[in-house]
């Protein structure tokens, strides 16, 4: 049940600025609760709206597929895949944290088969007398797949699994190392929270704004969860990322990062 106060709270908002219809950000400008506060209980703004009465500003999120959808017709428009400078053009002005870049949402495309595979017939090309680069430069950083690095000299680690993702190219070992592809996945939506906060030492490890359910979480970072190594209450818990899951009744839902990266 949503708390009252809440919700008198934001009727009274609602009121000052004489709207019957209240967005988030208005309210966190206005109104005496936190974000923490007003997701603590599992709610979505839109819950805690209609309690009070009231409307929500949510704007309908455009959808992968329309997306898609807009970069086929450009292509077909223009022969070619879009630049970067022609983003807005073409409608595909989708935010950074859905996808980092446009060369990255092309390969998605690419992998989905919505749109036909160009860079395989760029590279068979020679050299001399080549066209322009289907990818550009963006914010002066190259687009272009990273090479892996050599495992370290002198490492005293014996497993190098290597997981494909640019930036953190092999397995975690340990639970910085989740910590650590953890933060990058985040970064580059291919999970959809944003990391808020975190913590070291006891209590939970991470406090994330889960961009779906619009709500604020609370996670814990485990290398390998276990009933052996569980050391909280479940309540103050709402999910687990872990590299390996070894307790498969675990009452609350578990992000296992070893199964994401090979999707």
């Amino acid at each position: 049940m949503i708390d009252s106060e809440l919700v008198a709270d934001v009727k009274k908002v609602a009121f000052k600025l004489s709207t019957a219809s209240l967005s988030r950000s208005e309210y966190f400008q206005h109104g005496k609760f936190s974000a923490y506060q007003v997701y603590d209980g599992g709610h979505t703004w839109e819950e805690v709206c209609k309690a009070a009465g009231l409307e929500t500003r949510k704007k309908e999120a455009v959808s992968d597929e329309e997306y898609f959808s807009r970069l086929k017709q450009a292509i077909l428009t223009l022969g070619r895949y879009p630049k970067a400078s022609e983003r807005k053009k073409y409608g595909l002005n989708f935010s950074k944290r859905r996808y980092a870049t446009l060369p990255e949402f092309i390969r998605r495309a690419i992998s989905l088969g919505y749109v036909p595979d160009f860079l395989k017939h760029e590279e068979d090309k020679p050299e001399s007398g080549a066209p322009e680069p289907i990818y550009s430069k963006q914010n002066d950083v190259e687009t272009t797949k990273r090479a892996v690095p050599p495992i370290p000299v002198g490492t005293k680690r014996m497993k190098w699994e290597r997981i494909g993702i640019e930036g953190f190219p092999y397995a975690p070992h340990d639970e910085l190392g989740v910590v650590g592809l953890f933060a990058i996945l985040c970064s580059q939506g291919k999970i959809r929270w944003q990391i808020l906060e975190m913590r070291g030492g006891k209590g939970i490890d991470i406090t994330c704004y889960d961009e779906v359910a619009e709500k604020t979480i609370r996670v814990e970072l485990k290398y390998a969860l276990s009933k052996g190594s569980w050391n909280h209450k479940i309540e103050d818990v709402d999910y687990v990322v872990c590299w390996e899951n070894r307790w498969p009744d675990f009452p609350k839902p578990v992000l296992i990062l070893s199964e994401l990266v090979k999707i």
